[in-house]
């Protein structure tokens, strides 16, 4: 199912049964389907216990959709929500998943909200990448095993990288942290691959919607696959080629499908957003404006919970209200895609609105920022 804008596309639950961890029995496409949902339990260390201390919710969406849809863990259904969307390119001829990205609590909030007491090693999402590898390396046939183990370029994993918000760790490009060493002679170099990630520390008191989150970008076992038997031994560059579109400028500096004023919690600041994208409409962006919290009053009215009663809509533009908004630059989001949205800081009674965390989104966050 496909929702004008939102791109929401569905949820599915998984019951106490471990997902799917063999890649042997498993196709890549349905291990890669829930490999979200195995982070999750791994990031916690709960993919041994028995039974299952938690089910799992998946939301799956892609672009807006994906950045509006939140984790969460519910007490009374003793569910943990979380969120995924999917890359792919384009890969001899045929469509390759080749990342996932993962919304995910972590064990801290896991265990406050479910009264757990999970422990063990910390983990990362670097972990659940050389899980994945450990699988595609099994997958292989004896051949194709001795063959990429005699020719191939191998690959490492190296320590997470780890942006300062969900904000700024949305739009980060998977494959910029893939880098590549060169070989000498017979020598095929390597290449490292770290997951870009966010931890959020899980606060007791504050249960801030956006607090006790682990999220992670991680590497497909199709990818993994693919470049076993393909890319490492005609020694390709690239773990798989950039889709990354380059953003120049967006597709419209204005909206004409209105704005929503809202205050965004992680940043601490207000925003008017331009709902810029051909694929708004008036409609559609007043249910996006409809999930916004207009204050932090509002939020904390909300049991500091994402969903809000909504944001200030109006018909007009952010430039064209009528209260004459003080704005402060454009961000822009999923830039020159059909649900591309502007995000215009407002100025503070200072009028400085790029410092702190609402700045360091602005430097970070944005596909693009126009001054």
């Amino acid at each position: 199912m496909r929702l004008s804008c939102c791109l929401l596309l569905g949820t599915s639950v998984l019951t106490g049964a471990a997902a799917p961890t063999s890649a042997t029995a498993t196709p890549p496409a349905a291990y890669d389907e829930q490999l979200c949902a195995l982070a999750q339990r791994m990031l916690v260390n709960a993919d041994g216990a028995d039974p299952a201390p938690f089910t799992i919710s998946v939301l799956r969406g892609v672009s807006n959709g994906f950045h509006t849809i939140q984790m969460d863990v519910d007490a009374a259904t003793r569910t943990v929500v979380i969120a995924t969307t999917s890359g792919s390119v384009q890969a001899d001829g045929k469509a390759l998943t080749t990342h996932v990205a993962c919304k995910l609590v972590d064990r801290e909030r896991v265990n406050d909200v479910l009264g757990l007491a999970l422990a063990g090693p910390g983990r990362s999402c670097r972990d659940v990448n050389e899980h994945t590898y450990r699988l595609a390396l099994e997958s292989l046939s004896p051949d194709e095993r001795q063959r990429y183990a005699a020719t191939g370029r191998p690959l490492r994993f190296g320590a997470d990288h780890y942006t300062s918000t969900g904000a700024e760790w949305l739009p980060v490009a998977v494959e910029k942290y893939i880098t590549a060493t060169a070989g000498t002679g017979t020598d095929p170099g390597y290449l490292e691959i770290r997951a870009p990630a966010v931890v959020v520390p899980w606060s007791r008191t504050e249960r801030q919607f956006f607090q006790g989150t682990h999220h992670c970008k991680l590497i497909t076992l199709a990818a993994l696959q693919h470049w076993m038997r393909v890319g490492a031994l005609t020694r390709e560059a690239a773990l798989f080629p950039s889709a990354a579109p380059v953003c120049d400028a967006p597709s419209s500096m204005t909206s004409t499908a209105g704005s929503c004023v809202f205050y965004f919690a992680p940043a601490n600041a207000r925003y008017c957003q331009d709902y810029s994208g051909p694929e708004w409409k008036l409609e559609s962006a007043r249910q996006e404006c409809g999930k916004r919290h207009a204050s932090p009053e509002a939020l904390k009215a909300a049991a500091n919970r994402y969903a809000g009663a909504g944001g200030l809509f109006s018909d007009a533009s952010c430039r064209e209200r009528p209260e004459q908004l003080p704005l402060a630059g454009t961000c822009v989001f999923h830039c020159k895609q059909p649900d591309e949205a502007l995000w215009h800081p407002l100025a503070t009674a200072a009028g400085d609105a790029s410092s702190g965390a609402a700045g360091a989104m602005m430097s970070k966050a944005c596909d693009l920022f126009v001054p």
